[in-house]
Protein backbone atom coordinates (compact mmCIF):
# COMPACT_ATOMS: atom_id res chain seq x y z
CA UNK A 1 0.00 0.00 0.00
CA UNK A 2 2.56 2.32 1.03
CA UNK A 3 4.20 1.92 -3.53
CA UNK A 4 0.79 2.97 -4.14
CA UNK A 5 0.69 5.89 -2.11
CA UNK A 6 4.39 7.41 -2.92
CA UNK A 7 4.04 6.69 -6.78
CA UNK A 8 0.67 8.53 -7.31
CA UNK A 9 2.22 11.88 -6.27
CA UNK A 10 4.86 11.16 -8.62
CA UNK A 11 2.71 10.27 -11.62
CA UNK A 12 0.68 13.50 -10.65
CA UNK A 13 3.22 15.79 -10.80
CA UNK A 14 4.57 13.79 -14.32
CA UNK A 15 1.50 14.51 -16.08
CA UNK A 16 1.45 18.17 -14.56
CA UNK A 17 4.92 18.67 -16.19
CA UNK A 18 4.14 17.17 -19.38
CA UNK A 19 1.23 18.68 -19.90
CA UNK A 20 2.64 22.05 -18.81
CA UNK A 21 5.16 21.35 -21.61
CA UNK A 22 2.81 20.45 -24.39
CA UNK A 23 1.00 23.53 -23.96
CA UNK A 24 4.27 25.88 -24.24
CA UNK A 25 3.41 28.55 -26.65
CA UNK A 26 5.97 29.45 -29.74
CA UNK A 27 5.93 32.78 -29.45
CA UNK A 28 4.52 36.17 -27.12
CA UNK A 29 4.75 39.56 -27.49
CA UNK A 30 6.23 41.78 -24.95
CA UNK A 31 4.19 44.89 -23.81
CA UNK A 32 6.22 47.09 -22.06
CA UNK A 33 4.78 50.45 -20.70
CA UNK A 34 6.51 53.09 -18.81
CA UNK A 35 5.37 54.39 -15.33
CA UNK A 36 2.44 56.80 -15.75
CA UNK A 37 3.75 58.64 -12.17
CA UNK A 38 7.40 59.78 -14.33
CA UNK A 39 6.94 63.01 -14.57
CA UNK A 40 7.44 64.97 -17.78
CA UNK A 41 9.85 67.75 -17.74
CA UNK A 42 8.75 69.39 -20.78
CA UNK A 43 11.70 71.69 -22.69
CA UNK A 44 11.98 74.26 -25.50
CA UNK A 45 14.02 72.47 -27.98
CA UNK A 46 14.73 73.53 -32.31
CA UNK A 47 16.99 70.61 -32.19
CA UNK A 48 15.60 67.71 -34.47
CA UNK A 49 16.83 64.18 -33.58
CA UNK A 50 16.90 61.02 -36.04
CA UNK A 51 15.96 58.45 -34.40
CA UNK A 52 16.85 54.62 -35.14
CA UNK A 53 17.25 50.92 -33.38
CA UNK A 54 19.22 47.73 -34.01
CA UNK A 55 18.74 44.77 -32.50
CA UNK A 56 21.99 43.32 -31.66
CA UNK A 57 21.25 39.76 -29.64
CA UNK A 58 22.64 36.71 -30.30
CA UNK A 59 19.99 35.36 -28.84
CA UNK A 60 16.85 36.41 -30.98
CA UNK A 61 14.34 34.28 -29.19
CA UNK A 62 12.71 35.63 -26.10
CA UNK A 63 12.63 32.31 -23.73
CA UNK A 64 14.79 29.40 -23.53
CA UNK A 65 13.57 26.44 -21.96
CA UNK A 66 15.88 23.72 -20.74
CA UNK A 67 15.71 20.29 -19.43
CA UNK A 68 19.12 18.26 -18.80
CA UNK A 69 20.42 17.05 -22.42
CA UNK A 70 17.45 18.04 -24.34
CA UNK A 71 17.13 20.25 -26.99
CA UNK A 72 15.57 23.53 -25.25
CA UNK A 73 12.21 24.79 -25.85
CA UNK A 74 13.04 28.43 -27.41
CA UNK A 75 10.09 30.55 -27.24
CA UNK A 76 10.03 33.55 -29.93
CA UNK A 77 8.83 36.81 -30.14
CA UNK A 78 5.48 37.49 -32.47
CA UNK A 79 5.83 41.01 -32.66
CA UNK A 80 9.43 42.84 -32.97
CA UNK A 81 10.64 44.10 -29.22
CA UNK A 82 13.00 46.29 -30.98
CA UNK A 83 10.52 48.25 -32.60
CA UNK A 84 8.11 48.40 -29.27
CA UNK A 85 11.24 49.63 -27.21
CA UNK A 86 11.93 52.27 -30.32
CA UNK A 87 8.31 53.35 -30.28
CA UNK A 88 8.03 53.88 -26.37
CA UNK A 89 11.24 56.04 -25.71
CA UNK A 90 10.20 58.23 -28.96
CA UNK A 91 6.83 58.50 -27.43
CA UNK A 92 8.25 59.88 -24.16
CA UNK A 93 10.42 61.83 -25.88
CA UNK A 94 7.74 63.66 -27.90
CA UNK A 95 5.55 64.53 -24.90
CA UNK A 96 9.22 66.27 -23.56
CA UNK A 97 8.90 68.12 -26.28
CA UNK A 98 11.98 67.15 -28.68
CA UNK A 99 12.02 67.02 -32.30
CA UNK A 100 11.89 63.56 -33.62
CA UNK A 101 12.02 61.87 -36.89
CA UNK A 102 12.83 58.48 -38.11
CA UNK A 103 14.93 59.69 -40.85
CA UNK A 104 18.48 60.84 -40.71
CA UNK A 105 18.98 64.41 -42.32
CA UNK A 106 20.03 65.94 -39.75
CA UNK A 107 23.87 65.83 -37.22
CA UNK A 108 21.85 64.74 -34.14
CA UNK A 109 21.21 61.15 -34.15
CA UNK A 110 19.87 58.51 -30.76
CA UNK A 111 20.70 54.97 -31.97
CA UNK A 112 19.06 52.64 -29.41
CA UNK A 113 20.99 49.40 -29.22
CA UNK A 114 19.06 45.94 -28.20
CA UNK A 115 21.75 43.92 -27.23
CA UNK A 116 19.78 41.11 -24.94
CA UNK A 117 16.88 40.30 -23.93
CA UNK A 118 16.51 37.03 -23.20
CA UNK A 119 15.20 34.58 -19.98
CA UNK A 120 16.76 31.57 -19.86
CA UNK A 121 15.65 28.19 -18.11
CA UNK A 122 16.63 25.35 -16.28
CA UNK A 123 13.82 23.01 -15.74
CA UNK A 124 14.63 20.36 -13.13
CA UNK A 125 12.31 17.10 -11.55
CA UNK A 126 10.96 18.95 -8.86
CA UNK A 127 12.09 23.05 -9.96
CA UNK A 128 13.07 25.47 -12.12
CA UNK A 129 15.89 28.16 -11.92
CA UNK A 130 15.09 31.54 -14.28
CA UNK A 131 18.15 33.81 -15.41
CA UNK A 132 17.10 36.95 -16.85
CA UNK A 133 19.16 39.56 -18.71
CA UNK A 134 18.11 42.49 -20.48
CA UNK A 135 20.91 45.16 -22.00
CA UNK A 136 20.12 48.29 -24.26
CA UNK A 137 22.37 50.93 -25.00
CA UNK A 138 21.52 54.83 -26.17
CA UNK A 139 23.78 56.26 -28.13
CA UNK A 140 23.49 60.18 -28.96
CA UNK A 141 25.65 61.99 -31.92
CA UNK A 142 26.03 65.17 -32.68
CA UNK A 143 28.55 66.80 -35.43
CA UNK A 144 31.04 66.75 -32.75
CA UNK A 145 30.21 64.98 -30.23
CA UNK A 146 29.24 61.00 -29.43
CA UNK A 147 27.80 59.95 -25.74
CA UNK A 148 26.55 56.10 -24.96
CA UNK A 149 25.18 54.64 -21.99
CA UNK A 150 24.56 51.57 -21.45
CA UNK A 151 21.43 50.06 -18.88
CA UNK A 152 20.81 46.79 -17.47
CA UNK A 153 18.64 44.57 -16.02
CA UNK A 154 19.14 41.21 -14.22
CA UNK A 155 16.57 38.89 -12.22
CA UNK A 156 17.86 35.44 -10.95
CA UNK A 157 14.92 33.11 -9.24
CA UNK A 158 14.74 29.19 -8.02
CA UNK A 159 11.06 28.36 -7.92
CA UNK A 160 9.36 24.69 -7.33
CA UNK A 161 7.58 22.88 -9.57
CA UNK A 162 7.34 23.97 -13.65
CA UNK A 163 8.64 27.39 -14.87
CA UNK A 164 5.15 28.93 -15.91
CA UNK A 165 5.58 30.95 -19.59
CA UNK A 166 3.11 32.91 -18.61
CA UNK A 167 4.85 34.26 -15.27
CA UNK A 168 7.97 34.43 -17.68
CA UNK A 169 6.35 36.55 -19.97
CA UNK A 170 5.11 38.50 -17.00
CA UNK A 171 8.82 39.02 -15.53
CA UNK A 172 10.12 39.99 -19.21
CA UNK A 173 7.74 42.68 -19.45
CA UNK A 174 8.31 44.18 -15.73
CA UNK A 175 12.03 44.41 -16.64
CA UNK A 176 11.72 45.90 -19.46
CA UNK A 177 9.42 48.77 -18.65
CA UNK A 178 11.62 49.26 -15.89
CA UNK A 179 14.95 49.29 -17.46
CA UNK A 180 12.73 51.77 -20.06
CA UNK A 181 11.54 54.32 -16.98
CA UNK A 182 15.52 54.09 -15.83
CA UNK A 183 16.28 55.64 -19.61
CA UNK A 184 13.59 58.18 -19.70
CA UNK A 185 14.61 59.37 -15.69
CA UNK A 186 18.33 59.30 -16.69
CA UNK A 187 19.72 62.75 -15.90
CA UNK A 188 22.92 62.02 -18.23
CA UNK A 189 20.34 61.05 -21.45
CA UNK A 190 18.20 64.26 -20.65
CA UNK A 191 21.28 66.47 -20.24
CA UNK A 192 22.87 65.20 -23.34
CA UNK A 193 19.54 65.68 -25.21
CA UNK A 194 19.25 68.70 -24.45
CA UNK A 195 22.96 70.09 -25.01
CA UNK A 196 24.43 68.04 -27.28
Amino acid sequence: MKNISLTLPSLLLSILFLSACSTTPSSLQLTPKLDENISVTKIKSDKKWSLTSQDLRTERYLIAISSGDDVATLINESTSTRTLIEQTLKTHWLKQGHQISNKGVNGYQIDIQLLKLLAEVEQNTMNHETDINLVIKVQLKSETTTFSKTFRSHYEEKAPFSASVTDLAQQLNKQLSQLLDQIVQDPEVNDKLAQL
